[in-house]
């Protein structure tokens, strides 16, 4: 403890007796911090965020609605088309035709952007740019890519099970024109066009006649209707059967197929925006206290190790002459 006490109290009393220097240095670092921690050398970048929820997203795995909006946002074909939009090459000054460009450029688009998760399970999207209002147009920008990018997924798959079901609806009309043109050539030949009421009429029309004590050659149509009934009109009624059926799955599948339609023409957003972005007031970096206090800080330390260094070789060179 008192070896410790006698240390502070040597660099105190060093500090002390170059204060002239270190007065000079702290002054001249306050000076260069503000300098270089101006405009004319780091030119002022502004904050712009969105808050992000998300909304009639289906996830493809078992990843959440959440996540799934993480992975759109991150998309390149979002990060290209933003830079695109707002020719971001020649608003951060890269030359994309140099070979490394386009990585330049990509680094510095992520470093200004960032895309992550809170713990509330919203998505936050925040963009620092020299440009406040170009700030927060690329936070609106990215949102409504992301829409476009969920749209346009959502439509492929669509279109993938549309096709699919169309297939099933054209086999279907193929079965129904196929059990139509059946029935259609029994009603012609035969005459049948509704067995059940057909059978209670012909036998009700035989009956009738007989208890008239009607001749047997009036009875001459009857007996034909009575023997296509019995011949075809199994078949007739199992055909009638067979039709209904796949009519109606005709039409459940028809039904399907124009919700999917609907589906693709629908124009939804995947996004409810809790916090809307707006062109920040204030800039959010260089923050020129912290630089002008590190520069300081650091110009001071480093005087003072260069004043060791100086004792310490005086005393050695004291010692090499005594000896």
């Amino acid at each position: 403890m008192l070896e410790y006490a006698q240390s502070n109290y040597y660099f105190i009393k060093l500090i002390i007796k170059w204060k002239f220097y270190f007065i000079i240095v702290t002054v001249i670092s306050i000076a260069a911090g503000i300098a270089f921690s101006s405009e004319f050398f780091i030119k002022p970048k502004y904050k712009s965020f969105a808050l992000v929820y998300p909304s009639n997203i289906i996830p493809y795995s078992t990843e959440s609605p959440s996540e799934q909006m993480l992975q759109l946002l991150e998309s390149s074909d979002i990060r290209n088309a933003v830079i695109r939009k707002f020719k971001l090459a020649e608003h951060y000054h890269i030359d994309t035709a140099q070979k490394s460009g386009l990585s330049e450029l990509i680094a510095l688009y992520e470093s200004n952007t960032e895309v992550r998760s809170t713990q509330l399970n919203s998505i936050e999207i925040k963009v620092l740019d020299t440009d406040p209002k170009i700030a927060c147009d690329m936070v609106t920008e990215i949102i409504n890519g992301m829409n476009l990018k969920a749209r346009t997924l959502q439509r492929e798959k669509t279109k993938e099970v549309l096709v699919l079901v169309n297939n099933q609806m054209i086999m279907k009309k193929q079965q129904i024109d196929s059990v139509k043109a059946n029935l259609q050539e029994l009603r012609v030949k035969y005459q049948l066009l509704d067995y059940e009421v057909q059978v209670k009429e012909v036998t009700k029309g035989y009956l009738k006649a007989l208890s008239s004590g009607a001749r047997k050659e009036s009875l001459k149509d009857i007996d034909v209707m009575m023997r296509n009934l019995e011949e075809k009109g199994g078949e007739y009624d199992e055909r009638k059967q067979t039709f209904d059926v796949l009519l109606g799955s005709y039409n459940a599948v028809k039904l399907e197929y124009d919700n999917l339609i609907r589906d693709i023409n629908k124009e939804l957003t995947y996004s409810c925006v809790v916090t809307k972005p707006f062109p920040a007031a204030e800039k959010s970096s260089p923050i020129r206290w912290l630089i002008v206090l590190i520069s300081t800080v650091s110009a001071d330390m480093f005087l003072f190790i260069i004043l060791m260094m100086m004792r310490v070789r005086k005393k050695t060179n004291l010692l090499d002459l005594s000896e």
